[in-house]
């Protein structure tokens, strides 16, 4: 799980950095961002020397997904890539070589209940999680919407608050099905259907408002469950 761990902090940190309009330096600025993540994260969590080769593949990923958001073309490669670099490391990454934890001690002393029963591992996978769920999980999404049809993502000016609810929710959505809050989960549902009632109501005939709010829903609440049997 250290391995995934480190592949989502390194994206979601360095998409949190970005800037759409970065050029030269502050272009730079999210992959220099993403390996001192992976750096920092590989020697704290016990990996040694194999923290080296691990923020460099960790960087190339990071830096050809950030390579998609910027060229279009680019764009199914980056998301290719992404999901490879997942699939290696869920698959591959419990072979990863790990030694003692700096961390360790850190981790033990923290007097919070709800951790006494999870590994720093799990804690490490569930930092990264939250950290893709961020602007990373946007991306997905807005790539998702634009698969969709340009008019469905044309909707997205006038339905602004999904980048910012959108975010919120998938915390909520990943937080509620960890703790097995399934309830509450179907209570977020509705209330996002209430919430989102008036806009959908004035909808036009081609109905792009509701395709709009039903796909980027479904691929963000996706998004937030992918990781949860990991837990």
């Amino acid at each position: 799980m250290i391995a995934l761990a480190l592949v989502l902090a390194a994206v979601g940190s360095a998409d949190l950095v970005r800037r759409d309009t970065a050029t030269g330096r502050r272009a730079d600025l999210p992959v220099a961002v993403a390996g001192a993540v992976l750096v920092g994260a590989g020697i704290g969590l016990g990996l040694g020397w194999h923290t080296a080769w691990v923020a460099a593949a960790g960087t190339a990923v990071t830096s050809l997904w950030l390579q998609g958001q910027r060229d279009r073309a680019w764009r199914t490669a980056s998301l290719a890539v992404l999901v490879a670099a997942v699939l290696v490391a869920v698959g591959a990454g419990q072979y990863l070589p790990t030694g003692s934890a700096p961390l360790d001690r850190w981790f033990d002393s923290l007097d919070v209940p709800g951790l006494a029963e999870v590994g720093l591992d799990r804690f490490a996978l569930g930092i990264g999680v939250l950290l893709f769920l961020q602007r990373s999980a946007n991306v997905v999404v807005r790539a998702v919407l634009d698969g969709a049809g340009t008019e469905v993502l044309a909707t997205e000016r006038t339905l602004a608050g999904g980048r910012i609810l959108g975010p919120l929710e998938r915390i909520f959505v990943f937080a509620l099905a960890v703790s097995g809050q399934f309830a509450a989960f179907a209570a977020l549902v509705a209330a996002k259907g209430i919430l989102r009632y008036p806009e959908i109501s004035r909808d036009e005939p081609s109905g792009t408002k509701a395709e709009y709010v039903l796909v980027g829903s479904f691929v963000s609440w996706g998004l937030a469950l992918l990781f949860v049997p990991l837990f």
